[in-house]
């Protein structure tokens, strides 16, 4: 969790969106089917048999988990992977059925690792200045035990400290503190870029006594600077 480059930060070039089967309008009207993709941020279970790749997906908080099988494999071809699965990866895909979230095979169109990382229950010196260096936010969201975030950051190949942290001393508290951490080595004058990252805050989430969780975060976009996930059984 110290300072690393964002090697698997994606670079993002699609939104999330409504997916299904719609109908395209010619001048006299209804003309043909059109397949509309879905994009979602999954976890890469492995390939079944060696030839369809495996995905689960919680699509938002804590709703039921389905499973997604792909037409193809995924190739995870990085050093650092000897241990694969699981993997956070962004992926667009159409359901086979045409309807969305309904799990089963999907004809997959694209497949993207992306940062993912646990969330840091020990508190560094490095992450004194979290805030240091903004992040623009498009949108955060929790799937299961996942913190999700879409984002804006200045580009850099040089080495970072990006993660999220907590705060140990709001550890006992119903809702802890975390902070995404960002800092670069050395400032750039650089463009930025759009990328997607994913926590897992098991760690912390499945704490008996905790009932949700504060996500503080230097975000450059529309003053908003906590995000609060809260337990949905509660």
């Amino acid at each position: 969790m110290l300072k690393k480059t964002l090697t698997y930060i994606l670079t993002a070039t699609a939104s999330a969106l409504t997916a299904g089967v719609t109908s395209s309008c010619g001048d006299d009207g209804i003309d043909g089917r059109v397949e509309m993709a879905l994009t979602d941020i999954v976890t890469f279970e492995g390939n079944t048999n060696g030839n369809n790749a495996t995905f689960t997906l919680v699509k938002v908080d804590d709703t039921p988990a389905i499973t997604l099988t792909a037409d193809r494999p995924v190739i995870i071809d990085s050093d650092d992977d000897k241990d694969a699965p699981p993997v956070r990866m962004l992926i667009s895909y159409i359901p086979a059925d045409g309807i969305p979230y309904s799990g089963g095979p999907v004809r997959l169109l694209s497949a993207s690792r992306i940062t993912q990382a646990p969330v840091a229950t020990e508190w560094k010196d490095e992450y004194d200045s979290w805030d240091a260096y903004p992040v623009y936010v498009y949108s955060m969201w929790r799937s299961g035990s996942w913190i999700n975030l879409r984002m804006r950051i200045t580009y850099s190949d040089e080495p970072r400290i990006f993660c999220l942290a907590t705060d140990p001393a709001t550890v006992s508290s119903e809702t802890p503190d975390l902070y995404l951490v960002h800092v670069l080595e050395k400032p750039v004058n650089n463009h930025d870029r759009s990328y997607y990252a994913s926590f897992d805050i098991s760690s912390v989430w499945d704490l008996p006594h905790v009932k949700g969780v504060n996500v503080h975060v230097a975000n450059s976009n529309l003053h908003k600077h906590i995000f609060t996930f809260q337990k949905t059984d509660l």
